[in-house]
C-alpha cells in the first residue's frame, strides 16, 4: 500500500444543545480524505473524527499528515491487522509515551479514512474485513454483521424540563426499532433529572430500557446521594457518573451501586485503559466499557485495548463504543462487541445508520458496500462535498 495524498477539513457541528458538562454551540470536527494506491489500483478512504472533543485540523497538519505523506517505502503486512499496525508507528514516530490528548483524536480520523480505504481495496465492508483479520467473538450473540443498537439523545436545551418532549424523543426512537434509549442527566436540578427520567421510563414501558449519562457530574458526597437515588430505579445503566480518571470514586460507585456502571469514552490509551480496569474496580459481566476510539489512536490501539481486558476477565460483549460513528458500527459488527450507539435527532452526521443498513428489533443488521459506508449516509457525506 501506499499513501498518494491525504486532505482534511474543519467541521462546525455548534448545536444548541448541553450536556450536564458542556454546550456543544461551538463544537468542530475534523473530515479526513485519504487516497492509498494498491495492487488492486487507487481507493479514497474517509474519516470523520467523533463528537464532543472538536476538530484536530493544527496537529494534522503540522505533524501527523506530513508523516504519512512522506513515507517512501510501500507499507506490507499479511493481514489488514499488520498493515495498520506499521502505519500506526509511522504516525507515532517520536512522541513520547503518554500526554494522550487530542493528538490520540488526530491519529485516530486519520486511521479511521485509511480503514475505510483498504477495506474498499479489498472489496469489503470493514465488519468483514475485521471478522476475517482480528476474528469474531466466540461468545456473540449475533453473527458477524449484525450488532445490537441503541439510540442516545436527551440533551438539555432550552426547554430542559420539558419531560414530555423527552419522552417523545424517547418513544420515536424505540418505535424506530432501537434496542433503548439514553438521556443525559446531571445538568439541571435532581427534581427536573427525576421527572426526565420518570417520563422516559413511562414512553418505554420498562426501566431497563433506558440509560443515563450523567458526564462525570456526579462527584462528592451530594453526588453520591444522587446517585442512591438513580440505583433505585432500574436503569439499564449509568454512565460516567464520575470523572473518568478518578479511579477511588469510580470504585465506590461500584461498590455501592447496584446499577450496571458504562464509562471509558475519555480513556484515551492502551495504558490508561488499564489502570482504569486495574483501579477502577468495574465489574465484568455487568458493567460497560465505552472506549472511543476514533479518540483513542484508533482501531489499532483499540485492538490492543480489548485484548488487555480479555486478560482482565472482560468480553468483547462488556465494549459499546461510545458515538454514532460509522466505523464503530463496523467495529461491533465485525469484532461481536456488545453493540453501538447512534443519535436519535435525526439530520446530523451522528444520527442513525448508512442507507445499507437496516435496524429492527435492536439490532443493525450491515449490508455489503465496501468500506464503513459513510457515501451511503447522506447527513454524513455531505460534510465531505469540499474535500471530494
Amino acid at each position: 500500500m501506499r499513501i498518494i495524498s491525504v486532505d482534511e477539513r474543519t467541521i462546525p457541528l455548534g448545536s444548541k444543545t448541553k450536556n450536564a458538562a458542556i454546550s456543544f454551540q461551538a463544537m468542530t470536527a475534523s473530515a479526513v480524505v485519504i487516497e492509498i494506491e494498491t495492487s488492486r489500483g487507487r481507493f479514497k478512504g474517509l474519516g470523520f473524527s467523533s463528537y464532543g472533543r472538536y476538530g484536530h485540523g493544527g496537529l494534522l497538519r503540522e505533524r501527523f499528515i506530513p508523516r504519512l505523506t512522506n513515507i517512501t517505502d510501500k507499507i506490507s503486512g499479511e493481514t489488514s491487522v499488520q498493515l495498520m499496525a506499521q502505519v500506526w508507528d509511522v504516525l507515532m514516530t517520536d512522541e513520547k509515551e503518554g500526554g494522550h490528548g487530542e493528538r490520540s483524536g488526530a491519529v485516530g480520523v486519520l486511521e479511521t479514512a485509511l480503514w475505510d480505504a483498504l477495506a474498499k481495496s479489498e472489496d469489503l465492508p470493514l465488519w468483514a474485513l475485521l471478522e476475517r483479520d482480528a476474528g469474531h467473538s466466540d461468545d456473540s450473540q449475533l453473527p458477524p454483521g449484525k450488532t445490537a443498537i441503541y439510540a442516545s439523545g436527551g440533551h438539555y436545551r432550552s426547554s430542559s424540563s420539558d419531560a414530555a418532549e423527552l419522552a417523545d424523543e424517547a418513544k420515536r426512537g424505540l418505535e424506530a426499532g432501537y434496542g433503548w434509549f439514553k438521556l443525559k442527566v446531571g445538568g439541571a436540578s435532581q427534581f427536573i433529572d427525576l421527572s426526565r427520567i420518570e417520563s422516559a421510563v413511562k414512553a418505554a414501558g420498562d426501566s431497563s430500557l433506558i440509560a443515563v449519562d450523567a458526564n462525570c457530574a456526579y462527584g462528592g458526597e451530594n453526588g453520591t446521594a444522587q446517585l442512591i437515588e438513580l440505583d433505585q430505579i432500574g436503569l439499564r445503566w449509568i454512565e460516567e457518573p464520575v470523572n473518568p480518571l478518578d479511579y477511588p470514586g469510580l470504585a465506590d460507585c461500584c461498590q455501592s451501586l447496584k446499577t450496571p456502571i458504562a464509562t471509558g469514552e475519555n480513556i484515551f490509551s492502551q495504558a490508561d485503559s488499564k489502570n482504569l480496569l486495574h483501579y477502577g474496580e468495574l465489574r465484568p459481566g455487568l458493567d460497560n466499557l465505552q472506549m472511543d476510539f476514533v479518540l483513542a489512536y484508533g482501531l489499532t490501539e483499540y485492538l490492543r485495548i480489548i485484548k488487555d481486558a480479555e486478560a482482565f476477565g472482560w468480553s468483547r460483549r462488556d465494549f459499546l463504543p461510545h458515538a454514532g460513528h460509522q466505523v464503530a458500527l463496523h467495529a461491533a459488527a465485525g469484532l461481536g462487541l456488545g453493540g453501538h450507539e447512534t443519535a436519535v435527532v435525526p439530520g446530523g452526521p451522528f444520527s442513525s445508520v448508512s442507507d445499507d443498513t437496516t435496524v429492527e428489533n435492536g439490532i443493525a443488521n450491515l449490508g455489503d458496500t465496501p468500506g464503513t459506508g459513510i457515501e451511503n449516509k447522506p447527513t454524513l457525506f455531505k460534510l465531505f462535498a469540499n474535500l471530494l
